[in-house]
This record gives C-alpha cells, structure tokens and sequence, in this order.
C-alpha cells in the first residue's frame, strides 16, 4: 500500500514529547507557588470536601507538599476560605516567610510562578491532596515558560 511506512522509514529526529500536563483537565486539584504566596484553584477546595482549614507538609528531598484537612483551631492550620460562607478557597494567600525559603531550598526561580497537579491521597484516616513539583509549569505572568527557552 502507498501510504504505508516500514519501520525503519520513520525517524523520530525533530520530534518533541507534549507533556501530559498541557491536557490536565482544569477539573484536577492545583497547587501555585510564587516566590511570596501561595494560592489553590476552586478543584483542590472541592477535593478536600470544602474544609475551612487545612495544614501544609513539605518533602524537601522529593519536592512535594501534601495538604490535609485539619480543624481551624490546630495551631498550624490555614485558613483557605475567603470568608465562612465562601463557597470556594481564595486564589492567593500571601506567606512570605514560608514561600521564600522555600525558594531558595528548591532553587527555584524568584521571578516565576511555579505550579503543580495534584492528586487525592489517602493517609491517617484522612483524604488529603499531594502536590508533586519535581517538574511543574513554570509561569511569567500569564505566559508558560517552557525549559528550552
């Protein structure tokens, strides 16, 4: 047939791998890092059952942040609702303190934003989110920076 191809007549030279994060569904939990905040889309709030509070944890070594439900009077919660009867997280919550070092401990660039899918995990007879950013989107503004630019 004249459309057919042999094997050896295809060369994968000039071709790039899409990430499969180009087709997340924007349905999926997100978790956004800039160099002075951080900030949940409206899926993470929903995962965790609209809880008004939750309690970050942070693996240096494999580069992930796990959120979990915890009551808002814990001494490390944070609060991620806009106000009680807000119906979604806020976009933005402004942590200098833990955002910077965090930073400079994952060298990450201070002039980008840094964001990661999320997924539902199960541990401590709780339903929690895990954030892995070994490879997350890199964003300048409302631009995606690719790693070959």
């Amino acid at each position: 047939m004249p459309n057919e191809y042999a094997l050896d007549d295809l060369s994968l030279e000039g071709f790039q791998i899409v990430k499969g994060t180009y087709f997340a569904p924007q349905s999926e939990p997100k978790l956004a890092i800039w160099n002075t905040a951080i900030g949940f889309n409206p899926a993470s709030f929903a995962a965790l059952q609209q809880c008004d509070a939750v309690q970050l944890l942070v693996n240096d070594e494999k580069r992930r942040i796990l959120v979990r439900p915890v009551s808002s009077s814990d001494l490390n919660s944070i609060n991620w609702k806009k106000g009680i009867d807000a119906p979604k997280a806020v976009v933005r919550i402004e942590c200098a303190l833990f955002a910077k070092p965090l930073f400079e401990r994952w060298n990450l660039d201070p002039e980008l934003k840094y964001r990661a899918n999320g997924r539902i995990v199960n541990g401590d007879k709780k339903v929690m989110l895990l954030f892995d950013f070994t490879d997350p989107e890199k964003w300048r503004g409302a631009k995606q920076v690719r790693d070959d630019e």
